[in-house]
């Protein structure tokens, strides 16, 4: 049998997307450390109002497309029909987003209104723009993906992520102004959407204006659509909190409650492996070579679990010092729900959606979203009246527990198997054992040095190095040989 070294191939780009991927993901928490500390609770819930403005804005204007692209540049052997696919996606998005940043600003007395903040006026023109470079950039990242270009791709993220951290440096150092913030945001986003163009049209990947064919137009709707109410839904779903909050409270509460759900990285592993993996499990699926694409979603199924638990149930064990270093003492009123959130990370891996969009079950994906999105609105209503601020997180976290249970079982369908099917369940009932001993045992130990008086540092150090430590010496081989067995994925 035939040995894969990890560190080339499939693995080695998706290792290089994942060390690149935390360490920008690391740069992105000190620059919100920066501007948490040095920012006032209002210019920083300000900041976070233009930001949700700006992700709900693009949730609505990406419409599918990156899936879109995906999926007719690897599915579509005819090079000529595959380049107008993705010169007609490209136009399409463009429109839409130009459109969309109009009405954005059409209605900007309202977005004051809404968030009963004054300076929303003078900021709304990042609203307004930002989407658009931000979809661009996801889409040409697909393209990069598929030509063979992660690696590139990867350092172009590190080399962004560490401007990006100067320029707010200097920011809040002596200007302290989030207009000027916001406005080299958008300066860098331009000059990457100008590079991504530079770097395809390299490799022989060029958008072209005359290739864009009308008559494409509707099958690409017919696919992208779907895929579109689904994205926008799950947008929505995880923003939903924080509108309801921003609704119900104040600026300064919301403020604390942005930070505390922040996305921590505890995918990167599982993202790293399937931005390379996508395009080929998108060929699979369109060769009819379903038994091969199960193998490999079984074995990226294991791999999310096992990546995704340990860091999660590590950080929860240490979350009083984990939210004191990434945002300050002065949020620490959030911590029950950075704690909830945790538990919605953990569970990020159910949610992958890439066997229903290769097998085309876009349709099905809308519809999950938009149930989903009707519980979670009911639920942040219902669980607010009963709990305060953390009942918006908790119905986050419920809402992803199902929606993870529904992509997993319909993608086992999809495939001609069954949920069962997709996990070595005696391996994950022991792992998740484990955890539960391992989480009960190191949070006395957590108490105990706190009580000793150990620097919150010295603490968060010691407890996480040890939980992640003691798994990977019982499971480091397990996790090693799956990732081996991902590079299988180009024979």
């Amino acid at each position: 049998m035939k040995r894969h070294n990890i560190l080339k191939g499939t693995s080695g780009d998706a290792l290089v997307l994942m060390l690149v991927k935390l360490m920008t993901i690391a740069l992105s928490f000190a620059v919100t450390r920066l501007m948490s500390q040095h920012l006032s609770l209002h210019d920083y819930g300000t900041y976070s109002q233009i930001l949700l403005l700006v992700s709900t804005v693009s949730s609505l204007t990406i419409l599918g497309m990156v899936d879109g692209v995906n999926f007719y540049y690897c599915s579509e052997q005819d090079p000529k029909k595959r380049d107008s696919y993705v010169a007609t996606i490209f136009a399409l998005q463009c429109i839409v987003s130009l459109a969309a940043g109009a009405v954005v600003l059409l209605l900007t007395e309202a977005f004051r209104e809404g968030f009963d903040n004054p300076d929303i006026d003078k900021l709304i023109i990042y609203a307004a723009a930002l989407p658009m470079l931000q979809n661009l950039m996801s889409m040409l990242q697909v393209l990069l993906v598929s030509v063979g270009k992660a690696k590139i791709l990867a350092m172009r993220n590190l080399l962004v992520s560490l401007l990006r951290l100067i320029v707010v440096l200097l920011m809040v150092l002596f200007v302290k102004t989030v207009a000027v913030i916001l406005l080299a945001t958008l300066l860098m986003d331009a000059a990457q959407v100008v590079l991504f163009g530079i770097i395809l049209r390299k490799n022989n990947c060029v958008i072209r204006l005359g290739q864009v064919n009308l008559r494409l137009i509707w099958q690409i709707l017919q696919y992208c659509i779907p895929m579109a109410m689904f994205i926008l839904m799950r947008s929505i779903n995880r923003d939903l909190d924080k509108y309801m909050v921003g609704l119900w409270t104040d600026t300064e509460n919301l403020a604390v409650y942005t930070n505390a759900s922040k996305p921590l990285p505890f995918d990167v592993i599982l993202y790293a492996f399937g931005t390379v993996l996508v395009p080929q499990v998108i060929r699979l699926v369109a060769s009819n070579r379903e038994e091969q694409a199960m193998s490999l979603y079984k074995v990226m199924m294991e791999l999310g679990f096992m990546t995704s638990i340990v860091p999660c149930l590590a950080a929860l064990t240490v979350a009083p010092q984990l939210m004191q270093l990434l945002y300050s003492k002065k949020y620490m009123t959030g911590l029950p729900v950075f704690c909830l959130y945790l538990l919605v990370d953990l569970l990020q891996f159910t949610n992958m959606t890439m066997i229903l969009c290769a097998a085309g079950k876009t349709g099905t994906l809308m519809l999950i979203g938009v149930g989903t999105l009707g519980l979670n609105a009911v639920l942040n209503g219902v669980l607010y009246g009963q709990l305060g601020i953390v009942g918006p997180a908790l119905a986050t976290l419920i809402v992803t527990l199902i929606t993870g249970a529904l992509i997993m079982g319909l993608s086992a369908k999809a495939l001609g198997a069954k949920i069962r099917q997709l996990f070595d369940w005696k391996f994950l009932l022991l792992f998740i054992t484990e955890n539960i001993a391992a989480v009960f045992l190191l949070q006395h130990l957590r108490s105990w040095l706190k009580t000793l008086g150990w620097h919150y540092m010295a603490i968060l150090l010691l407890v996480a190095g040890l939980y992640a430590g003691i798994f990977l010496l019982l499971h480091g081989k397990r996790l090693k040989r799956d990732i081996r067995e991902l590079n299988t994925a180009e024979e």
